[in-house]
C-alpha cells in the first residue's frame, strides 16, 4: 500500500523501481545502444540513441519508491466502478489519468498524450534505457574516389536494433534502418571519415535527420 495516504495502488499504473525495467537483466553499464559510427553502428541515428525507450519518470507522492511516467496525475478511484471518488473513500484505490495541463509538476501534455510503463506515446518524453541484446547488418558500396589522394567514397544501407528478454531478435519490422553517403581520406595521420545519414523510419522530432558524422582514426566509416 501506498503512505500517502494509506490506500492500495494499482500497480499497472503505479509502480515501485524493483517493478520498472524488469525485461533488462544487464545493469545498464552493460546494455546494447546502436546508432552512429562504431561497435554498434547504425548509421543515419544518433550514437546510443536506438534501443528500447521507458517515459521519464517522477518520483509520486504516494510512496518514497513509487514512480510514475511524466505527464500522468495520480488520482483515487473506486475500486469496484472506476469512478472517480475522494482519497477518503474506503474502497478508493490509487490509479493515474493523462494530465493535460503542461506547466504543472508532472509535466503534463497538452494533447492528453501522455506514456504509460508499457506504451510511448509522447517519445519527447522518453529515455532510451538500452536492451540485453541487439542485431545489426550493413550493406555498402564502396568506390575511389581519387587514388591519388586517398579518397574513397561509400553508399550503405544498415538495419538493425537492440531489445529486452523475450523479444524476437529476427523480426525485420521490428528494426531501423538507415541509408547515406560517406567519403573516407587514408591520410597520413590515419583514417578519416565522414558520413551523411538518413533514418528511414524516423520516430517524431525526438530524432533528427539528416545526422552528420565525423570520425577520425579507429574503424572506418
Amino acid at each position: 500500500s501506498a503512505g500517502f495516504p494509506d490506500k492500495p495502488v494499482d500497480p499497472s499504473t503505479i509502480r515501485g523501481l524493483d517493478q520498472i525495467d524488469d525485461d533488462l537483466t544487464l545493469p545498464l553499464s552493460e546494455r546494447y545502444f546502436l546508432g552512429g559510427l562504431g561497435e554498434f553502428q547504425l548509421r543515419g541515428y544518433r550514437g546510443r540513441s536506438v534501443g528500447p525507450r521507458r517515459p521519464v519518470l517522477y518520483r509520486s507522492v504516494l510512496g518514497e519508491n513509487l514512480y510514475l511516467p511524466v505527464g500522468m496525475l495520480p488520482i483515487t478511484v473506486n475500486s469496484d466502478t472506476g469512478e472517480l471518488v475522494p482519497a477518503s473513500d474506503p474502497d478508493a484505490i490509487w490509479t493515474t489519468v493523462c494530465d493535460d495541463e503542461p506547466g504543472s509538476l508532472t509535466g503534463g501534455n497538452q494533447n492528453g498524450v501522455c506514456n504509460t510503463y508499457s506504451k510511448n506515446n509522447d517519445l519527447d518524453e522518453t529515455d532510451v534505457i538500452g536492451g540485453n541484446k541487439f542485431i545489426s547488418t550493413s550493406f555498402e558500396y564502396r568506390f575511389p574516389i581519387s587514388e591519388t589522394l586517398g579518397l574513397q567514397g561509400v553508399l550503405f544501407f544498415d538495419a538493425g536494433n537492440a531489445f529486452v528478454e523475450g523479444d524476437s531478435l529476427f523480426d525485420p519490422s521490428d528494426w531501423r534502418y538507415g541509408t547515406g553517403v560517406g567519403v573516407q581520406w587514408f591520410s597520413p595521420f590515419g583514417p578519416l571519415a565522414v558520413v551523411l545519414g538518413f533514418p528511414l523510419d524516423r520516430e517524431s522530432e525526438v530524432e533528427d535527420s539528416p545526422v552528420f558524422e565525423f570520425s577520425v582514426g579507429g574503424r572506418d566509416f
